[in-house]
């Protein structure tokens, strides 16, 4: 049995502990002291301040770009999204069709957001600082809430427009029908829009006109629908090996874009085919309904990261089910190491995730068997989740008694 200074010293034993290198990192054992391995690198503190750190192989894979997939993908993204932009506008303008010109404003706030993501991404790639000693990666959390923003903007904006060419439709039509119910249902309705500024300043009694919508404009509608689907696809999957939230934002944009074209391609080809219905601005108010609604839920995402919640129960699911492995093999060894886990915590930031657990473990086990069992729990973390960048293991040590009653 250890003398009581030792015992006291391991009660207080605390170590952190992150993603290794692919290259195997040389491993200090045989002496206490607290160490921290991040996926920057890893670093030791021997008491003093002769602490030092290795992040040179990740630096000069950043500037070689082998890691910087992301900054890629987007900007194939911003510039399909600028000949969208323009094509579509200019066709929805002179094509005199209000979906595709909406549609058009749509790739606008994806334009807007690809310069977001772009920088959200390369701030949150940078390693930790003095200033951001836990990394950059809640930079990306901040920019994948912009982009829900500009999604949830895009989607009011295009609503009012639409529901405003609607209502115009409709006094038009008003002004041919003839007195009855119908008629005044319509004339009470324009009535009270008239009356709201963001929509009123479109409906004029006064002035009301049809506008001939080119059928022509389906084309650009159709090109849309193609190239969109297409960036969204190889943004996911960029999005999903770099296990990034911000991009697979952007991917989400790209795919609402995709559905707000397919809508206004069915709205244009239903008014060349049914002109007396007002299918266009019906089509993009619906355009409208379907962003607000993803960038609604890519807010909510957005939101909990921010404020720290927990992790998804799928993660904490898997993050649970490899501790119990490791204690049920330590449980059949003739010396467990380890015997109980409690308190596990696991939070999402960025790309990354963080995991927080308090561990028992023998009273009699030694600085070097806990290093070596900490060393075990990490990497059988990390080879069920990547993307755990760092996991932070309190031991507590407990004698046979304490572990025979606790059960």
């Amino acid at each position: 049995m250890c003398d009581s200074k030792a015992v006291e010293a391991r009660r207080e034993h605390s170590t952190k502990s992150g993603e290794k290198g692919h290259v195997g990192a040389a491993q200090e054992r045989g002496h206490e002291h607290d160490h921290s391995h991040g996926i920057f690198g890893h670093s030791h503190s021997h008491g003093g301040d002769d602490g030092h750190a290795h992040g040179g192989e990740v630096m000069e894979a950043l500037q070689k770009g082998v890691a910087d997939r992301g900054s890629r993908i987007t900007l194939i993204g911003l510039g399909a999204n600028v000949l969208l932009t323009s094509a579509k506008g200019a066709a929805g303008w002179y094509m005199n069709s209000a979906a595709l010109l909406a549609d058009a404003g749509h790739s606008l706030s994806d334009l807007l957001g690809d310069f977001v993501v772009l920088f959200s991404w390369r701030l949150s790639r940078r390693p930790p600082s003095a200033r951001y000693p836990y990394g950059f990666a809640k930079f990306e959390t901040v920019g994948t809430a912009i982009v829900a923003l500009l999604l949830v903007g895009g989607a009011l904006g295009i609503g009012f427009h639409s529901l405003s060419l609607l209502l115009e439709a409709l006094a038009y039509t008003a002004v041919n029908l003839p007195d009855g119910p119908l008629h005044s249902a319509i004339e009470n309705l324009t009535s009270i829009a008239h009356n709201i500024p963001a929509i009123g300043s479109v409906v004029s009694h006064d002035h009301v006109h049809a506008h001939v919508l080119d059928p022509n404009a389906a084309w650009f509608a159709a090109a849309s629908v193609v190239g969109k689907e297409w960036l969204f696809r190889i943004t996911k999957k960029v999005a999903d090996q770099e296990s990034s939230p911000v991009l697979l934002a952007n991917a989400y944009h790209h795919r609402s874009d995709a559905y707000s074209s397919l809508v206004a391609l069915v709205a244009i080809m239903g008014s060349s085919w049914f002109p007396a219905l007002p299918l266009d601005p019906i089509g993009g108010f619906l355009v409208s309904i379907v962003i607000l609604s993803q960038g609604a839920s890519i807010m909510g995402g957005a939101f909990r990261e921010l404020t720290d919640a927990s992790a998804s129960p799928s993660t904490m699911r898997s993050v649970t089910r490899v501790l119990d492995t490791i204690i049920s093999e330590s449980a059949a060894s003739p010396s467990p190491t380890l015997l109980k886990v409690h308190h596990v915590r696991a939070k999402r930031t960025g790309a990354m995730l963080f995991v927080d657990l308090a561990a028992e473990v023998p009273g009699s086990l030694s600085v070097e068997e806990t290093t070596k069992l900490e060393e075990t729990i990490v990497g059988a973390l990390r080879e069920a989740k990547k993307e755990i960048a760092e996991v932070n293991i309190k031991f507590r040590p407990v004698s046979h008694s304490e572990h025979d009653h606790g059960h």
